[in-house]
């Protein structure tokens, strides 16, 4: 049964349930994310109002950029020898083909609406980020990962949720007292909450779209908005010297090399590596142990081997030893017997270090430069993966630059690339780009990232032109997200990417 005979209103209703329902998915669920998006294609199919739908497809110019870059992309396959793989990653990314089209055929939605749907995602972001925060807290595991407190999906995915509702409820219209008072806590929790998961790239998200908001409020009239630009940027400017300060303290050796002892005080001799640069506290992790004293000592102690792992996948002689050195304790039996209970229930825990019993960015910064220090091994650290990944992914495209390697071979020639540069990372760490300029580079080469390039700099230029803030905000948001993250590879991110690209771009009204 077609909808010609229905009245605009009704239809619109249609449209707007169906978004509602793709921002539920989007928050909560893949099952309902996939039905839903399937809905608004056939409320396309009963329309039966096809010219209007092909009308508006071809007056939008930014559309057509994004569908000569799919296009290619899909051509890729035509290169591919591994068809059934590119097969299997074109129908995954249907989102990324179908909503956009389908968000621009319909009929448009009024501002009223759009302005209800973007209220309805930001508070569900806000409920989400309750229930993750809630039930991280309420489990009292120890050894609980902080990137696990998101629970309905990828915590690097909803930081960039959290991040386009902080900008939402910052740019909302309203003169209504209440809702501006419920907007600034919300705005507040909000940044809270994103102090809180300690999710890297969405803090690197958040303040790049701060800093492109200060610069860009630099040039206005009103006066409170260029205060406030410049105190952001100021402050700005202590928070990167803060942390590097926080670096250079950790990086600062407290024992020098020339007092390291010989033995230990049982008489037994240290093994001291100089040479490495790990660092725990700003102690070397490498010196000062005796395994022998180290293991019968603990055995005295816990009930644990230390050739055991912890549910992180750790080795629980590892963790005995970073926090032995982050307490500046030596590793032998004299260091074992000076950790307190609480210690021990630590390590037994999977507690590598005192440093990780602090929160937000402090522990973060911690955890990072640890991970800097250990090159030699990027097993276990995530910043050393996408090093890895982009060393790999960088190799690809030199051997296939003009036109990549097409979607069916990509994943191939990545785990290729790793057997052949005997790379040190493990199987089950051994993944794609992490980058997704680099990973479109890698599957269809220069014309292909060209397109998408293309693509993103045409709808900054069109979303600028119409003086739509929360619509650069969101593409900012993405674009940014794609230096660190593969964002439209996966269900979550591609769908947020679609949805509100095509909502943003279904007429040149603002939002």
């Amino acid at each position: 049964m077609l909808l010609k005979n229905y009245s605009p209103k009704t239809i619109q209703l249609l449209i707007v349930i169906g978004c509602v329902f793709v921002i539920i998915g989007l928050l909560f669920s893949k099952a309902i994310l996939s039905l839903s998006s399937a809905y608004l294609i056939l409320v396309v199919i009963l329309s039966g109002d096809y010219s209007k739908g092909i009308l508006r497809i071809k007056e939008n110019i930014t559309l057509h950029v994004f569908l000569l870059f799919i296009v290619f992309y899909i051509g890729s396959l035509s290169w591919s020898k591994n068809l059934e793989e590119g097969l299997t990653d074109l129908i995954s990314k249907s989102n990324l083909i179908l909503l956009p089209i389908t968000l621009v055929a319909l009929p448009p939605i009024s501002d009223k609406h759009k302005t209800i749907l973007l209220r309805i995602f930001v508070g569900l972001v806000l409920i989400a980020s309750v229930i993750n925060f809630v039930s991280y807290n309420m489990s009292y595991a120890p050894e609980k990962d902080i990137r696990t407190m998101s629970i309905f999906q990828s915590h690097i995915r909803f930081s960039l949720f959290v991040v386009f509702g902080i900008f939402i409820l910052a740019y909302q219209k309203t003169i209504n007292l209440s809702v501006k008072i419920v907007s600034y806590l919300g705005i507040f929790w909000l940044l809270f909450y994103t102090y809180y998961a300690q999710v890297l790239s969405g803090m690197l998200v958040l303040i790049i779209c701060l800093i492109c908001i200060s610069l860009y409020e630099l040039k206005s009239s009103v006066k409170w908005k260029k205060i406030t630009s410049i105190v952001f940027i100021v402050s700005t400017i202590i928070l990167i010297v803060y942390i590097s300060l926080n670096f250079n303290n950790l990086n600062n050796i407290k024992i020098e090399i020339k007092s390291y002892k010989k033995f230990t005080k049982l008489g037994h001799i240290y093994t001291h590596d100089t040479l490495s640069k790990s660092l725990e506290n700003g102690y070397p992790i490498d010196c000062y142990i005796n395994i022998e004293e180290l293991d019968s000592t603990w055995k005295t102690r816990s009930n644990i081997p230390l050739n055991s792992y912890t549910k992180n996948e750790y080795q629980y002689y590892t963790v005995l030893v970073r926090y032995l050195t982050s307490k500046g304790l030596t590793k032998d039996a004299e260091g074992v017997n000076k950790l307190t209970k609480k210690d021990i229930y630590n390590i037994e825990h999977g507690i590598p270090t005192i440093l990780a019993l602090e929160s937000g960015l402090k522990r973060r910064i911690y955890e990072l430069q640890y991970e800097l220090n250990s090159k030699k091994d990027p097993n276990g650290h995530s910043i050393l993966h996408r090093i890895e990944y982009w060393k790999a992914g960088w190799s690809i495209f030199k051997q296939n630059w003009i036109i990549g390697t097409g979607i069916g071979d990509y994943k191939e020639a990545y785990q290729q690339e790793y057997t052949k540069s005997k790379s040190v990372l493990e199987s089950k760490n051994r993944l794609e780009s992490h980058n997704q300029f680099l990973g479109i580079l890698v599957a269809t080469g220069v014309i292909g990232l060209s397109l998408l390039l293309i693509h993103i700099i045409l709808t900054f230029k069109v979303f600028f032109q119409n003086k739509n803030k929360l619509a650069l905000l969101f593409f900012t948001i993405c674009t940014v997200s794609f230096l660190v993250e593969d964002t439209l590879t996966t269900l979550a991110g591609m769908s947020f990417y679609a949805f509100f690209f095509g909502l943003f771009m279904k007429d040149n009204s603002k939002v």
